[in-house]
Parts: C-alpha cells; structure tokens; sequence
C-alpha cells in the first residue's frame, strides 16, 4: 500500500475561499441577530436568571444553549467538509488486480474503478461526488458523511431560526404594552429569515441527492456516467459511509469503513460490459473531471511514475 492519506488538507481555489468564508459570516450573523434580537428581546429575566452573566429566562437560557449547540454542530461540519482528504488515492493496484488504470495527470498513479480526477483539487478522489465550491472541497468517500452532517444541521438550524423569528414577530404583534419599534430589529431578522429559507431549500436539494447517492451507491459523477457500486441495501451503504458505531453518527468526525478501491464501477445497462460509458470533454468538463482520454491502462511506467510514451491509453 502507498503512503497515509494527509488528516488534513486546503485547496488554493479563490471562489472556494470566498464561499466558505461567506458561509461563516452568514452562520455568525444568523447566530447573532437570534440572540439578541429574538432570545435577548422575548425571552429576557433579569432577576433570577438561570446563568448570572446571560439575562435569560430558564426556558430562554435552554432555547439558547441547544441553539448553539446547533450553531456549533453546523460549523464544525462544515469546517471538517473543508479540511478533510476527501479520498485521495495513495495506494497501488493490487497484485492480482486486472486492468488496472493509471492517471497520467497524477504522474502515473493507480486509478481505481470508482475514482475519479477532480480538475480542481486536481486529484485522483475514490468516489468522488462533485467538486463543492460551498465547502471548497471535493465531496468523496472520505468526507461524505462530514458533507451530509453540514446539509442536515443547516437544515435543523433554518427550521429552528424560523420558529424562533415566528415566535418574536407573534409576540411583537400580541403584545399587550405598547412596543417601541426597533428598525434595525425588523432588517436583522428579516435578513436572517430569507437566509433561513435560502439555505433551506438550497440544502434540501443536495440533501436529497446525497440520499439518493447512498440508496443506489452511486455517485453523481457516477450518475452522468451511468454507472453505479456494488448493489447494496440502503442501510448496508448508510454503514459504509458513517460508521457502525451508532453513537458517533451525529458527530463530524471521520467515522466511516476502509474503503474498498477496488470495487467495481458497474454499467447500469446490464448488456454492455464497458466499465465507464462513453462521455465527450465537454460532459466531463460540466462535472469536473478530468476524462479517460487522460488514462493508461498499462503496468508498466517510467521511474518517476509517468506512463512510458507510446503507452496505450484506457478505452471508454
């Protein structure tokens, strides 16, 4: 086997950069406008306040604690989204594997069926979904399970703002004592709840992909490819990805099996015995990856790992 997979990596990538730094900012703000417009304004005791220092009563000082336990789950997701090797390939081919595929942009390094190269993160990914430029990332194998935490904790976080903004806005219109009008008030948490939605809808959507990724063990490269895994029950993948231990499924920690890089990539079309279907640059350019055209299917390379030239390359 080939050297240890870094714990931790960045990509240089402008856009990414920008993107996950304005994820931060929006998460910040959200968590700031809630608290002091919504948790601070309605839910206020100052005599007798459960924690001294937090002017909260008991049901706002729990409503406060489990909002940022929220808050902190959905960063730490994302932030290990960003910052995990998303399945490099280090290995070589195994000595009895046949056929084995070489990247030729990877100075000849072993390309396993279910890997892809990323032209981004410029990386050959074991089963990578798509580059995302929200986490800067790939989304592969290694950081599959970090990507689907961080959708369903931005999903829990949104649901919860917005009750919380529909709570203050009800208590705002059913007060009994005359509210002073405060504008910064209503801009703040209107921000916050088009944000809420924004972010709701915007991860339902890759939530539903990620779901239907696990149920058919393919990815979306895959998807455009028309291939597909191993077949495998939906819980039997759910394992693959998270873990068997149950208790640590909520949290963003790397959790997930060994993954098994010489699984196959199977056509769905049962009657054509081609490993990858026969896609143009252009389609690979939409998804990201670099195309068989950049493949070898030869053992044998030079002594700096570079095909040899005149090596044949990998058919479609």
């Amino acid at each position: 086997s080939g050297p240890h997979r870094r714990a931790m990596w960045f990509i240089l990538e402008w856009r990414g950069i920008a993107l996950i730094s304005f994820t931060w900012v929006l998460l910040a703000f959200a968590d700031a406008a809630v608290t002091y417009y919504v948790l601070l304004t309605w839910f206020a005791e100052t005599p007798g306040a459960w924690v001294s220092s937090l002017p909260l009563s008991y049901v706002g000082s729990v409503i406060f604690l489990v909002y940022q336990v929220l808050f902190l789950l959905t960063l730490a997701s994302h932030v290990a989204s960003v910052f995990t090797d998303p399945g490099t390939i280090t290995e070589d081919p195994p000595a009895n594997f046949e056929n084995p595929r070489f990247c030729q942009i990877c100075q000849g390094r072993w390309k396993p069926p279910r890997a892809h190269h990323c032209k981004t993160c410029k990386r050959c990914i074991f089963r990578m979904d798509h580059h995302c430029p929200w986490v800067n990332n790939c989304v592969g194998f290694g950081n599959q399970k970090l990507f689907i935490l961080f959708l369903l904790y931005v999903a829990v976080l949104s649901v919860v703002t917005m009750l919380l903004l529909g709570y203050a806005a009800y208590s705002w219109f059913t007060a009994k004592e005359e509210q002073q009008t405060n504008e910064w008030a209503i801009i703040f948490c209107s921000l916050v709840a088009l944000e809420s939605v924004f972010f709701l809808f915007f991860v339902g959507e890759f939530g539903a992909e990620q779901v239907e990724a696990i149920e058919t063990n393919a990815t979306v490269v895959e998807t455009y490819q028309r291939t597909h895994g191993e077949p495998t029950t939906f819980m039997e993948q759910f394992f693959i990805v998270f873990g068997k231990e149950i208790y640590l499924w909520p949290l963003p920690l790397k959790t997930r099996t060994p993954p098994k890089l010489t699984e196959p990539a199977i056509p769905d079309d049962p009657y054509d015995g081609r490993t990858h279907q026969p896609m143009t640059r252009g389609d690979d350019d939409i998804i990201g990856i670099a195309g068989a055209h950049t493949e070898t299917n030869l053992r044998e390379r030079r002594p700096d790992g570079r095909a040899k030239e005149g090596d044949g390359s990998a058919q479609d």
